[in-house]
């Protein structure tokens, strides 16, 4: 359990802490602030473009093997985003990075279901929120500090002893689950990986004032593999997304919940330390402190939703959960000229709670449903929908800096209807989800 902990903590921690880094990146190698994104962009796209194929790799070579070798994927990646002496190497990097964080992520609850009972089932899915939300609670903080002391550089630099010892517990204790075998089907692989990437490469197109005719086309190449892809897997006998998953009402509609659920978070954690740190003129250090307290009330009240979720219903705890979330955000898009630091720290503990109370249970649905020997089939569709959303979000995030006007203010700083629209935008994402979410209210209760 303390090997699956620290990964599952690394990476997210990867992810948070460099947030609050993004305006001293954007800074030290001269881009814009809708630019610097990518460097959280790189990283997530890597994730979500591999997730379905290490889910098939972890169950049919095994889930042990594989997590290793993402630890020391992420590990070596860690060292290069340390000394990366370019925009575009630290964004290279940070895909790598991503990609051995996608092989620790989507093995995890293959490897806490073999030590966990099944009537502890919601336990398991609570620890591994726990420790995703204590990486993210952990981020914003540790890059304040960081940034406060020494270059951003050492963000990178942290986080690779943490990594050997990761790979370390990994080869040392964790269970040996047994592979179902069965081929790898790389050509479904590389047709997602190809598909998502040029359709996040069409969105992004927007932010870099690319012509209108490449943006479309782009996109359309995008959107007509992902429609290959999803026709192959109906066709081929060991398919590496479970389509058949999806014919459960409450697995489809939690994976549509969590999507948009995951859109508002990432949108909302990469505009707040833009409105912090240039909107309000608080340091990095004050920034990260004010932001954790999302992710550290999420880390808090997680710990408590895995019995809950054992116990009463996921469509009543998701939907209300997604509510809650929804008045944090609004409340940082309606804060006076000059907040207090309560009041945002407020915002963030309603957030913060809301998407605990909606997390736990909706993931605990979405595998429960699957049959054991498709648990990792379920969990890298559970952990795409994570990856989809958070990387659309930030996409969404840099459209909106871009379109109103940022890159030609960059030197600036954001202007304060910029991230309220920002914001509002997250809201609408929220919206959608509780709406989704309310729907499985009405679904067979043996589903």
């Amino acid at each position: 359990m303390s090997a699956t902990a620290l990964g599952t903590t690394l990476a997210s921690l990867s992810s948070s802490v460099v947030n609050v880094a993004l305006p001293t990146i954007a800074g030290d190698f001269h881009v814009s602030a809708s630019a610097s994104i990518w460097v959280v962009n790189a990283a997530q796209l890597a994730t979500t473009a591999t997730l379905l194929f290490f889910a098939s790799l972890g169950d049919a070579r095994g889930a042990r093997r594989l997590y290793v070798a993402g630890a020391a994927t992420f590990t070596v990646a860690a060292i290069g985003c340390a000394f990366a002496h370019s925009f575009a190497l630290l964004v290279a990097m940070r895909a790598l990075q991503g990609i051995g964080g996608s092989a620790m992520i989507v093995t995890t609850p293959t490897l806490n279901r073999a030590l966990f009972p099944p009537a502890q089932l919601g336990r398991s899915v609570a620890l591994v929120a726990m420790f995703v939300a204590f990486g993210t609670a952990a981020g914003p903080t540790v890059g304040g500090l960081v940034l406060a002391f020494a270059p951003w550089e050492w963000i990178f630099g942290l986080s690779v002893p943490l990594g050997l010892a990761a790979v370390v517990l990994g080869v040392r204790f964790l269970p040996r689950v047994p592979p179902h075998g069965g081929p790898l089907d790389i050509r479904s692989a590389l047709l997602s990986a190809i598909g998502l990437s040029a359709i996040v490469y069409a969105l992004d197109g927007i932010v870099r004032a690319q012509s209108a005719v490449e943006s479309l086309a782009v996109g359309a190449l995008g959107a007509a593999t992902i429609a290959i892809f999803i026709a192959r897997q109906f066709r081929v006998a060991h398919p590496l997304l479970a389509v058949e998953l999806f014919a459960n009402r409450i697995f489809s509609v939690a994976a549509a919940a969590s999507a948009a659920t995951y859109a508002a978070q990432g949108l909302s954690y990469v505009a707040l330390p833009f409105f912090l740190q240039s909107v309000l003129e608080r340091t990095p250090l004050a920034a990260g402190l004010l932001m954790s307290a999302w992710p550290l009330t999420t880390l808090i009240v997680a710990s408590r939703m895995g019995r809950i979720s054992d116990r009463y219903p996921a469509p009543a705890l998701c939907t209300l959960g997604i509510v809650v979330m929804g008045f944090g955000i609004a409340g940082f898009a309606l804060l006076p000229a000059v907040p207090p630091s309560w009041a945002i720290v407020a915002c963030a503990t309603v957030a913060g709670a809301g998407f605990a109370i909606f997390q736990t249970p909706n993931n605990r649905a979405m595998i429960a449903v699957a049959p054991p020997e498709k648990t990792g089939r379920a969990t890298g569709i559970m952990s795409i929908t994570r990856y989809c959303g958070q990387t659309s979000g930030a996409v969404l995030a840099a459209i909106v800096f871009s379109v109103a006007g940022t890159n030609a203010a960059a030197r600036h700083g954001l202007g304060r209807e910029t991230i309220t629209i920002a914001l509002f935008t997250a809201c609408g994402l929220i919206a959608f989800a509780a709406a989704a979410s309310s729907l499985r209210m009405r679904a067979p209760a043996q589903a």
